[in-house]
């Protein structure tokens, strides 16, 4: 069996600070017209996805003609960072796991 990826929340706290807040917001509340909130207890997008799925949202991002595209604008690839890490991408998700 492969031993399960888990992220370390207080380094993703940091990658999210450098590359998802300029559109989902300092709290990880959302900026109005950007990016949505994150915080599982008012996401049912955080909430239905396992970390992985997660981590392949991301790497891939949502295109403004995906017909599950909400918000008018593209979720780019990486959040816009091609240098993310697929370990920066699980870290993120498990920072996004302990907002409450």
């Amino acid at each position: 069996p492969v031993a399960a990826v888990v992220g370390d929340p207080a380094v993703g706290a940091k990658v999210y600070q450098t590359t998802c807040v300029a559109c989902h917001g300092p709290d990880a509340k959302g900026v109005q017209g950007l990016g949505k909130t994150l915080h599982p207890s008012e996401s049912e997008f955080v909430t239905t996805k396992t970390d992985e799925e997660m981590v392949e949202y991301i790497k891939v991002g949502r295109r403004i003609d995906d017909p599950l595209n909400t918000t008018g604008i593209d979720m780019p690839p990486k959040g816009g960072n091609p240098a993310m890490t697929e370990e920066d991408m699980f870290n993120v998700v498990a920072f996004i796991r302990t907002l409450q």
